[in-house]
């Protein structure tokens, strides 16, 4: 969706948690229809119909999903996540291997939840600066780059599965620690499957200690009784006790299987006033109507403005407010992202500023002069260009492709100061009030909330998160406050998903009373020629 001629964005939110429902959860064989016949099935044996169908992912997979998010989980949990549907055939395996590889290579399986759409996204900026930077070649990173887009797609379509999944009633959420639960499943599935297929007279097969945790948890969790270790005579295998326990329960249970436990189901809270269901499009400013004279005017003087400076209107607006010349590197790599975003940068023009951005130098304007004269010093001389790394000095892969990459970005910089600077004396330009590049950040993710929103439930061809990080977020409410939507008050423990899923409830009854308004960038006021 297009935010003001040209803003776009992704992202969204996550449910309440529920205790669970029971301590034990098992499977009973689904019944037939109401006629007896058997139900439909779609080209992958699921019921059509079925959230499994309609989704792609087996239940427990989607209940998972439902309570966890990929914005908000810790890396052990991520890594579980990726095992067990790479497992199910739901993720590919070189997509689970980079997932799991990073968490364990970069150290965060044991700290606390993060952000993994946030972590991938900045692993590739770091990969293509060292790329941009002559410090590897593209060709010896293609691999890199390549499995890093595979990793951030699939991420992206379990963050929009989380968002869709809150609104389906039709699957049940896992219950707090249902991560953990479903890895001994797993664990505990294989252990039953292999003293299956074991042969009375084959040797005793041995198991490490997290499948004997896992099936002593799971066992426990279904209710099946084991004796103490110390009373196993003669030190007789736990395990095989274990199975002989299983074999009888199962005699009892026929057809049970463990699954996870989940949460009660949740109760929908009054639906405020106002049409659920309206469109949501945010576009332009609301402005009194002015005449089809005025309008076409408005509308030619735009079209000249862009053409002239090869930017769309709102763009321009934001540059106007922004003294490239001397910006800091928040503010470079904020603008350089949301001109790429709207199409004013091209990809591989935003990528040039990423050993800039990525490295935080100081005087940002001139590093790229700084480094060309640097490299070409060098070269005078003789000498091999190097860079700094964590065990020494080491020479570039790629010195032609550094200079090229310093003198693209440079000229992206001067284009950029060079059109601030031309900006300042055409009054057909007005500049963003305050902060510019915040209120447009904040409207695009806002209009990408909202196009996500706008569309219901999603499959998992199509799903996409309405918000991607906390700045997000925060930038939804920011553009909801200054369109003067009156929030409802949420409880102060409620999820992010709980306040974004009432914030456009909000929304859609501030619509109502408030037709054809939508949010746009706030402009300062137009200057005054006393001359005139």
């Amino acid at each position: 969706m297009a935010v003001n001629d040209g803003f776009s964005i992704a992202y969204r939110p996550q449910a309440a948690w529920q205790p669970a429902a029971a301590t034990v959860r098992v499977a009973a064989p689904a019944p037939a229809g109401p006629s007896g016949a058997a139900p439909l099935l779609d080209n992958k044996g699921r019921e059509v119909g079925s959230p499994e169908s309609r989704y792609g992912m087996s239940m427990q997979t989607l209940q998972l999903l439902k309570q966890y998010d990929v914005r908000n989980m810790s890396g052990k949990d991520l890594a579980v996540l990726s095992d067990l549907m790479q497992a199910r055939g739901e993720m590919d395996g070189d997509v689970s291997a980079g997932i799991r590889g990073d968490i364990e290579a970069k150290g965060w399986k044991t700290a606390g939840n993060s952000n993994a759409l946030e972590i991938f996204a900045k692993r590739r900026d770091q990969a293509m600066a060292e790329v941009k930077a002559g410090e590897v070649t593209m060709k010896s990173y293609d691999f890199i780059l390549q499995g890093n887009a595979r990793v951030q797609e699939m991420l992206n379509r379990l963050a929009g599965l989380h968002d869709a999944l809150q609104e389906d009633d039709s699957v049940q959420a896992a219950a707090d620690g249902g991560m953990s639960q479903a890895a001994d499943v797993k664990r505990f599935n294989d252990w039953s499957r292999q003293q299956g297929q074991r042969q009375p007279d084959g040797p005793a097969p041995s198991f490490d200690q997290d499948t004997v945790d896992a099936v002593m948890n799971t066992l426990q969790r279904l209710g099946v009784g084991l004796p103490p270790e110390s009373d196993l005579a003669g030190g007789a295998d736990r395990m095989a006790q274990a199975w002989k326990s299983y074999q009888a329960w199962q005699a009892q249970h026929p057809g049970e299987q463990a699954k996870i436990d989940l949460q009660a189901p949740q109760e929908k809270p009054a639906m405020p006033p106002g049409d659920p269901q309206a469109s949501a499009a945010p576009a332009a400013r609301t402005e009194a109507p002015a005449s089809p004279r005025r309008q076409a005017d408005a509308l030619n003087q735009r079209f000249q403005l862009e053409a002239q400076y090869g930017m769309s209107l709102p763009m321009l607006q934001v540059l106007k407010g922004v003294d490239v010349a001397n910006a800091s590197m928040d503010q470079l790599k904020q603008l350089g992202k949301l001109l790429q975003a709207n199409g004013a940068l091209s990809q591989d023009d935003a990528d040039s500023l990423l050993p800039l951005t990525e490295r935080g130098m100081v005087d940002p304007m001139n590093y790229y002069r700084r480094d060309l004269e640097s490299l070409a010093d060098a070269q005078r001389h003789g000498l091999k260009p190097q860079y700094r790394t964590p065990l020494g000095m080491a020479d570039l892969a790629n010195v032609a492709g550094r200079t090229r990459n310093d003198k693209q970005a440079q000229a992206v910089l001067d284009r950029l100061a060079g059109l601030h600077q031309a900006l300042q004396d055409d009054d057909g330009v007005r500049a963003v009030a305050g902060n510019g590049l915040q209120q447009a950040g904040d409207l695009a993710a806002f209009n990408a909330w909202a196009q996500v929103e706008q569309k219901g439930a999603r499959n998992s061809d199509d799903a996409q998160p309405g918000f991607r990080g906390r700045q997000d977020v925060d930038g939804i409410f920011r553009t909801l406050q200054r369109m003067g939507v009156e929030l409802t008050p949420v409880d102060g423990d409620a999820r992010v998903s709980q306040r974004l899923d009432q914030a456009w409830k909000d929304y859609q009854a501030w619509r109502g009373s408030h037709p054809g308004a939508q949010p746009a960038l706030q402009l300062a006021p137009a200057r005054i020629n006393d001359f005139a």
